[in-house]
């Protein structure tokens, strides 16, 4: 977690440095949420950026260092239930899918109820077609034996449209970062009580800060945050 009024007085030590004047409390607060929502989407799945081999794009678990480094956002397995239309609503937090298994009943052969999970395929929606209609795979869904599903704006729907429950795994959208303040003497005074931490790992301090500074249109150089990290150590910060 990044302590907002740190992230704050580093970007008003930056304003001042490019001469950008006084960094308004709803600016930073703005500035800050957008550059953190692009810190995020640079890394769970980010089109531009390729893996070393150049065959495929860095993402979400394609890499160790991507999934270290959203792993604060997991919700992990959310037990969530199906509707008779094999519908799924998602969370009101949802932002990106990990896993998803179905969990269903039955009796057993000793006529006892028995609970058992299956793991679904998410599919594209023009593939989701063709396994129905498949000979093969769609008799399968049909029994129950496979289930596949895709995801739509506001849910997800599962093949064989069954009611049950469903154990999603996905990442949240984040906490949106508050810089809180009270006004003396006409300036905005820091209100720890009021204020919501950064969520995010320490060490994105500077990139998401530099990001949110880029959005102000600030001129920064690389020595900014050496002159900064110096004028803290003295201050005894």
């Amino acid at each position: 977690m990044i302590n907002v009024n740190e992230a704050y007085k580093f970007m008003q030590f930056l304003s001042n440095k490019s001469q950008s004047g006084f960094l308004t409390p709803n600016d930073f607060n703005l500035s800050i949420n957008r550059a953190l929502q692009s810190w995020i989407m640079d890394r769970y799945h980010n089109v531009k950026k390729q893996d070393p081999t150049g065959k495929s794009f860095m993402g979400w678990q394609q890499n160790q260092k991507i999934t270290d480094d959203l792993r604060f956002l997991i919700e992990h397995d959310r037990m969530r239930q199906v509707d008779s239309q094999g519908r799924i609503d998602l969370p009101s937090d949802y932002l990106h899918l990990s896993s998803l298994r179905y969990q269903y009943t039955y009796l057993d052969q000793q006529g006892t109820l028995a609970v058992e999970e299956q793991s679904v395929d998410i599919l594209r929606d023009n593939e989701i077609g063709g396994m129905l209609s498949s000979s093969i795979f769609g008799k399968k869904i049909r029994q129950g034996k496979l289930y596949v599903a895709s995801v739509y704006d506001s849910y997800i729907q599962i093949h064989p449209k069954q009611q049950g429950r469903a154990i999603l795994t996905y990442l949240r959208k984040p906490v949106e970062a508050v810089w809180a303040f009270t006004t003396v003497n006409n300036r905005p005074v820091y209100d720890a009580t009021s204020s919501t931490d950064i969520e995010a790992p320490e060490e994105a301090f500077n990139e998401i800060c530099m990001i949110a500074c880029s959005f102000l249109g600030m001129n920064l150089r690389e020595g900014d945050l050496i002159n900064y990290s110096e004028s803290q150590k003295q201050q005894g910060v």
